[in-house]
């Protein structure tokens, strides 16, 4: 059966700015280093498991990624530096990703997608999926 994790989702909004003897690292970094850096900074994961499956016939990847958005000083610090500005391009969001596949077939039995501003929106369709997955595999154990 699955083993579900309680994950906390901070909201996608990238407030603090680097420290001065951080930033010379960043300086010399690519943009994505740089975004990474920030999420250590606001102590925002940028991808959680929610659950996990120990079965012998199916596998699970069960994930809920964090996008951000930069806000206020750390907005302004990547304003001011060229090659950080692809970060402002970014939108705040929530991606689920679910999806429950056959070892043997290598077919995916079930999936779900799904994109949200909403934390609660994203709370809710993991409990769902979870559901789904335990009622999968309750099915396939009634077969065999």
């Amino acid at each position: 059966m699955t083993t579900s994790y309680n994950i906390v989702l901070k909201k996608p909004y990238i407030s603090k700015k680097i420290e001065a003897s951080a930033f010379k690292t960043v300086l010399a970094s690519t943009f994505q280093t740089a975004y990474r850096l920030y999420l250590i900074t606001n102590d925002i994961k940028e991808v959680q498991e929610f659950g996990e499956l120990e079965h012998e016939d199916y596998s699970m990847i069960a994930l809920v990624r964090t996008e951000c958005s930069a806000v206020s000083d750390a907005k302004r610090q990547i304003w001011a530096i060229k090659h950080l500005q692809p970060l402002l391009r970014n939108k705040p969001r929530y991606t689920l990703r679910c999806s429950l596949t056959h070892k043997m077939s290598n077919k995916e039995v079930y999936r779900c997608n799904l994109t949200s501003i909403n934390q609660q929106e994203i709370y809710d369709q993991i409990q769902e999926c979870l559901d789904d997955v335990n009622n999968i595999i309750k099915i396939h154990e009634k077969i065999n």
